[in-house]
């Protein structure tokens, strides 16, 4: 096998798999049988494939930082455990509604299709015929449910090709995203996490009061790898941090100091301490690259359009 029985690729690819299997095709009256978890227009979410995917990410979890990390906390007030209990969930409804919307735009997946995704699957992860059936059953799948598992995500792909892809956005759209995503600026900043806004506001009273920036991440930062320089996160553009944070510190002049900024991780004390605007960077330099996030940003709203009219019920 091509190093991928002990790669993290295992681990996500079989992740992958689980997900997609998830997704049962049961009609509304079978929905209400039991071990259904949620039903999303008529569709079964089954806890026996929910539990199958939370497994593999608390494998996903323990392979990255250690076993027993599972029931760590992400947060101060968030495990890994519960991050991705909810992050499953919303996964599986999203890919329900997907294949949902699919069928009923009439989307269909050939038999070459199948066999193309198969041959390419096997090629790739594997160097024998005997690695491949190796990886099937140390993963309880068959050929069969792969395939199955295969369709599903080629339904999504066409559903995409069919709905997304062919959009073609003008050139004042093109603008308005580089504009809006700051495409040709980079900031240089550092940072101070901590769990609380009361300990953020603590944090900013001290700095005001006079006291060093990188002594207090040094001290105080959660983000031990960036506090034990200070905090500082180095150049980054726009699209590389989570949106709060980038828009507290591309609204940031230089020297500047934000207020507390929320995000997933806790709250952040940000000091913009350079900023650079590169003029080479251009709306036509980047045309590639934001055509896929204007692509991106429909994609997520179509799926928004389809989470609101959907009828979704959780047991």
């Amino acid at each position: 096998m091509k190093k991928f029985k002990k790669s993290l690729a295992l681990i996500c690819l079989a992740a992958i798999i689980l997900a997609l299997a998830a997704c049962s095709n049961t009609d509304g009256q079978e929905a209400n049988k039991e071990g259904v978890l949620a039903t999303v227009n008529g569709k079964a979410i089954m806890k026996e494939d929910y539990d199958n995917e939370l497994a593999y990410y608390r494998g996903y979890v323990e392979y990255l930082y250690g076993e027993g990390t599972w029931e760590s906390e992400v947060n101060k007030d968030l495990t890994y455990k519960e991050y991705y209990e909810n992050y499953v969930m919303d996964k599986l409804i999203n890919l329900t509604l997907l294949l949902d919307a699919a069928e009923k735009e009439g989307i269909t997946v050939t038999e070459e299709e199948k066999a193309h995704e198969l041959g390419t699957f096997i090629s790739t992860y594997f160097d024998s015929q005997e690695d491949y059936k190796s990886y099937l059953e140390q993963n309880g799948l068959t050929e069969e449910s792969l395939l199955k598992n295969m369709t599903d995500q080629l339904m999504v792909n066409n559903y995409y090709i069919k709905k997304i892809d062919s959009l073609n956005p003008s050139n004042d759209e093109l603008k308005a995203l580089f504009e809006e995503m700051k495409m040709n600026i980079r900031v240089r900043a550092s940072h101070i996490l901590v769990d609380t806004e009361e300990e953020a506001l603590k944090v900013i009273e001290r700095i005001n009061k006079g006291e060093d920036f990188s002594e207090l991440a040094k001290e105080l930062s959660l983000d031990t790898v960036s506090g034990a320089n200070g905090g500082d996160l180095d150049y980054f553009n726009y699209a590389q941090m989570v949106e709060p944070f980038s828009e507290a510190a591309f609204s940031l002049g230089i020297g500047q100091v934000s207020q507390p900024v929320q995000t997933d991780y806790g709250y952040h004390i940000i000091k913009v301490t350079d900023r650079v605007v590169d003029e080479d960077i251009t709306v036509e330099s980047e045309k590639d690259e934001l055509i896929e996030y204007y692509k991106s940003n429909k994609f997520r709203d179509l799926l928004e359009e389809l989470k609101n009219s959907a009828e979704i019920v959780k047991n």
